[in-house]
């Protein structure tokens, strides 16, 4: 297997769907920030605190950074998401032992209090439909942006095998629906499965 033909194709296919997605946007998205300040603003606009952002993103970091150690090439393969120290880790894997060690190395992780393993075991890779998969995350993540009545960064948005997982938290299931709803209007997207945690903001004694 010519691991760097395929990790080619698939930052060739990445650079696409980020084109694709800044062309949707206009380029004038202002919640697409990853880092440095976009952490203050995530923990502005979320039920989550500034602490909560940055404990998330050092989870994230040092899980990828163990699986970079065990197997570089992994990286290409899976996708790990930490909201409130819960991990949801997806991708397509040809190895049992290889998706076992990556729950295992995500739990060694300091601040994981919970993995979601959704990594399958698949025989063959097919470009095809790791492509499709980037097109529905590219769309739902337009439209999410598009709504303004949606806070994006609550929300982290995985797709495989056209499966659409969602992980956050939030306080407002009204605007959790409507994320489910731009998500069902998709086409081709097979099922949608939820890991936002609801939280609740009454601190009435009723």
């Amino acid at each position: 297997m010519n691991f760097i033909k395929k990790f080619l194709q698939l930052k060739k296919i990445n650079i696409f769907i980020i084109i694709g997605l800044l062309a949707t946007l206009g380029c004038s998205g202002p919640q697409v920030i990853t880092t440095g300040a976009g952490a203050a603003i995530a923990a502005a606009e979320d039920e989550k605190t500034l602490g909560d952002v940055l404990d998330d993103t050092s989870i994230s970091i040092g899980i990828k950074d163990r699986v970079f150690m065990y197997e570089a090439i992994l990286l290409t393969k899976i996708g790990v998401d930490v909201e409130k120290g819960k991990v949801l880790l997806t991708g397509i894997l040809k190895d049992q032992n290889q998706r076992v060690e990556v729950v295992r190395l995500a739990w060694k992780q300091p601040g994981v209090r919970e993995v979601i393993n959704e990594i399958e075991i698949e025989d063959s890779f097919n470009i095809k439909n790791y492509a499709e998969d980037k097109i529905i995350k590219v769309q739902l993540v337009g439209r999410v942006l598009g709504d303004r009545d949606i806070k994006i960064l609550k929300y982290n948005f995985e797709v495989q095998n056209k499966v659409i997982f969602i992980l956050g938290v939030t306080s407002d299931e009204a605007e959790l629906e409507r994320v489910f709803d731009h998500a069902r209007s998709i086409k081709g997207v097979q099922d949608i499965i939820s890991y936002v945690d609801i939280i609740s903001t009454d601190n009435s004694d009723s």
